[in-house]
């Protein structure tokens, strides 16, 4: 009889310990699958706030600021450089922050990574209230602003059209489809915005190449905004990239909110799994003392075996195989009830987000489960193989 058949037969012998044996490893896996299975939906849905929050690089003027002193008084300052952009900066801004990308990301499209968006701010005036103007490229600005809401209308469409900001448009008394004069053009209210509690609620934009026209600037810019289209983008090392690269400019790092959260996220649930890994740890004593107290019901057998030319190592193996089958069993259970527990958790502690199955945790419930039981078999195992014949049969008898 194969050393296999012996270990199932005698499995279901025994189903109750076995039973207790899998329940125990279950428990274990099924609170580290349910964790991971949450925690991946939660760290998807930071990730996807963080895609929301807007630019993850702004490019100013590299300008710099000198101290004016005069016989020891310090008389003010001064600035020193540019205090525009020139606008035909944007291709090479481009092509340096996909170059960047592209080389740590390992990534072969040639197509754009990041998106652009540059902006003109400009003081103006309507009627006896000071404004600010704000020319943006409305399709890279729309990519990069998604969470504009419109209380009112849509977006930038046409070259005269204007979208107001919710305190500005409130202040001046702006609805969709009037007629606003700044600076000597005609502009017409397309949309006005949702509060969102930013810089943007006091701001009037207007598409940039007729800010810049209607105002004489040229094609120059105040700011540009540079969007990685991917959430591990090396954001620092682009920065670095464009200040070292493009004369002229000074690219920083925007820090979001969301990352602050993310890490506090990973926090919570490394604490989360050390406590399910000392859940697993009960389940691997529980375990070891099923596998002990199997071995001192199976004595005579196991000296009946030694009896007939049975090896060490055949005893070993034969208790292994027994804590694999355990695993196995405890591991499939524990991940079907650690999903079943994420997806019914996981909306409640996610605000009503969904949970979807992780399958890519199948191996690993399986395996953990496996090396738990053969951890937890292993000294009883070698407990058996060093039992005398005689003593096996004279305890039993």
């Amino acid at each position: 009889m194969r050393l296999t058949t012996i270990v199932l037969k005698d499995m279901m012998r025994r189903k109750r310990r076995v039973v207790h044996s899998v329940f125990g490893v279950s428990i274990g896996i099924m609170t580290i699958i349910a964790m991971l299975t949450v925690g991946t939906a939660g760290e998807n849905l930071l990730r996807a706030e963080m895609e929301r929050y807007g630019p993850n690089l702004t490019i100013v003027p590299a300008t710099a600021r000198l101290d004016v002193e005069l016989g020891g008084l310090t008389m003010g300052s001064v600035t020193v450089g540019e205090t525009m952009l020139d606008q035909a900066v944007l291709p090479r801004i481009q092509q340096v922050a996909d170059d960047a990308i592209r080389a740590d990301m390992n990534i072969s499209d040639p197509g754009p990574i990041a998106i652009v968006a540059p902006r003109l701010y400009l003081p103006a005036s309507v009627g006896d209230r000071n404004v600010t103007l704000v020319g943006v490229a409305p399709r890279e600005e729309k990519a990069i602003r998604v969470w504009w809401d419109f209380s009112e209308g849509g977006y930038l469409e046409g070259d005269d059209d204007l979208v107001a900001g919710a305190v500005a448009a409130k202040a001046l008394g702006l609805s969709t489809g009037d007629t606003l004069a700044i600076s000597g053009h005609n502009y017409k209210v397309a949309g006005v915005l949702g509060e969102s509690g930013s810089n943007d609620d006091f701001l009037l934009f207007v598409p940039l190449p007729t800010l810049q026209q209607s105002s004489a600037r040229g094609p120059v810019v105040s700011t540009i905004d540079v969007r990685a289209l991917c959430t591990g983008c090396p954001v620092e090392m682009i920065a670095h990239a464009l200040t070292h690269d493009i004369p002229g400019i000074h690219a920083v790092a925007v820090r979001q909110v969301a990352e602050a959260e993310l890490g506090m996220w990973h926090g919570m649930r490394a604490v989360v799994l050390m406590l399910a890994s000392i859940t697993l740890l009960v389940g691997l004593f529980g375990v070891m003392n099923s596998m002990t107290a199997m071995v001192a019901e199976r004595r005579k057998d196991i000296g009946i075996m030694r009896a007939v030319g049975a090896s060490r190592r055949q005893i070993v193996s034969m208790f292994l195989q027994e804590s694999i089958v355990l695993g196995l069993l405890g591991g499939i259970g524990g991940y079907l009830a650690g999903l079943l527990l994420a997806m019914v958790a996981g909306p409640l502690i996610l605000g009503g987000v969904a949970v979807m199955p992780v399958y890519s945790y199948i191996p690993l419930a399986i395996g953990l489960a496996a090396a738990v039981s053969m951890i937890a078999a292993l000294h009883p195992a070698l407990g058996a193989s060093r039992m005398r014949v005689a003593d096996a049969v004279r305890t039993s008898s």
